[in-house]
């Protein structure tokens, strides 16, 4: 979601490349020196537009076009008739068109290999094959090794850890808490800002997954308040779906690529995820201020909370239950890059606490719908689910602003599903 941010340097900290009128960026940078190439071989030829976003830590952001020509081939050379020319009778026209780079030998001086050579070369392969699988010993230690079930991806070692399976299905709920809304729930990502994992080599190193989970890079959040047995769960799903097979990874391992992290186990806030809700250990360790703020923001009596502005407090009964559904979906889709307690990671993912744009319900629903930016859009959402999850962030984190009903969601989004 995107609000005002309230940093007043006007140092670019991001940049965002447009090609005409499209949507989607075709590069996102989020570090200097800004640069990127731009590849014109997929657009068609003609006039083009390369649109520049410029957003400072404020989150302003500043816009400039640059025209530019596509042309794939080289351009024709007319001699004998000039443009605007006033001409009468037969015209010679020469028209100089580009050579060849190397023309084809002609038809009668083309032989084919002879079929004595062909004989030759078929034996040779059929032979050097079966010479590598009768002889080789790795061929006979991969054909005796007991069959996993499963092939693996390109890429994966043979010697691969086997794999805890109490840490996969860990992994999988705090990846779904935690991951999904940036990474999908398909491995696929949301390239360039949030790559694929998906057939992803860099998922090979075990240690380096685990750093990368703790610390973050870019627009992806750190998670410092994940303990060892977490790290090592997550690094182990995503090594290990999507076709992946790159082995589990221990906690050991995840204990000394990060021995920062808390040796805990984290097997009871594991334990409080509810089936299909996509809440996980991620959310149930790090949510609390989320949790006070829903009980808050629940009640009927329409007071403002400390740090909500009076003016936008609402007397309208704020509905316990559209709070608990609109924490799930929280949960499950946004917390990944808003964080449990709404601050946020700004300037890519701004502060939702005490945030004025959410005073605006209309504009919170079409924002959380069609996405924009970074952030994702949610097209599958119903009117209900857009107006529980804008009720929940409109009334948590401190903020008062009312709750948000169905008919409202409906007008603000009317091809949403009913």
């Amino acid at each position: 979601m995107s609000g005002e941010g309230s940093s007043s340097s006007d140092a670019a900290v991001r940049i965002e490349a447009y090609l005409d009128d499209r949507s989607e960026a075709v590069q996102v940078l989020t570090a200097p020196p800004f640069r990127f190439q731009l590849d014109t071989a997929s657009l068609d030829e003609g006039e083009h537009t390369l649109r520049l976003v410029r957003i400072d830590a404020a989150g302003h952001r500043r816009e400039r076009r640059i025209p530019f020509t596509v042309e794939h081939q080289p351009g024709l050379e007319v001699q004998g008739l000039e443009p605007g020319a006033t001409v009468t009778g037969r015209v010679d026209v020469d028209v100089v068109t580009p050579a060849p780079s190397a023309p084809p030998p002609p038809a009668s001086t083309v032989r084919g290999p002879s079929t004595w050579l062909y004989v030759i070369s078929t034996v040779l392969i059929l032979g050097g094959i079966w010479v590598f699988f009768m002889l080789v010993p790795m061929y006979s230690a991969i054909v005796s090794a007991p069959s996993g079930g499963s092939s693996a991806s390109a890429g994966a070692s043979a010697s691969a850890p086997p794999v805890d399976q109490q840490l996969l299905k860990t992994g999988e709920q705090l990846y779904s808490s935690d991951c999904a809304s940036c990474h999908k729930p398909s491995g696929e990502g949301m390239p360039p800002t949030f790559p694929a994992l998906a057939g992803n080599s860099f998922l090979s190193d075990p240690a380096a997954v685990v750093k990368r989970i703790y610390d973050g890079a870019g627009a992806m959040p750190s998670h410092h308040s994940y303990t060892a047995t977490q790290l090592a769960a997550v690094a182990t799903y995503v090594r290990n779906t999507w076709g992946n097979s790159y082995g589990g990874v221990s906690v050991d391992v995840a204990s000394e690529a990060v021995p920062q992290a808390s040796k805990g186990s984290g097997s009871s806030s594991t334990s409080s995820s509810t089936s299909g809700s996509g809440a996980s250990s991620g959310a149930a360790s790090s949510g609390s201020s989320s949790s006070n703020a829903t009980t808050s923001g629940s009640t009927s009596s329409g007071t403002s909370q400390a740090g909500a502005p009076s003016a936008s407090s609402s007397t309208a009964t704020v509905s316990s239950d559209a709070m608990q559904a609109g924490k799930k979906l929280y949960t499950s889709d946004c917390q990944g890059c808003h964080q449990p307690n709404g601050a946020g990671m700004p300037p890519t993912f701004p502060a939702l606490a005490s945030n004025d744009f959410l005073q605006n319900a209309s504009a919170v629903m079409q924002r959380i719908f069609d996405g924009k930016g970074a952030m994702p859009s949610h097209p599958s959402y119903t009117a209900k689910e857009l107006a529980d999850v804008a009720t929940y962030i409109r009334n948590s984190f401190g903020n008062d602003f009312g709750p948000v009903s169905v008919e409202q969601a409906k007008q603000a989004v009317p091809k949403a599903a009913q």
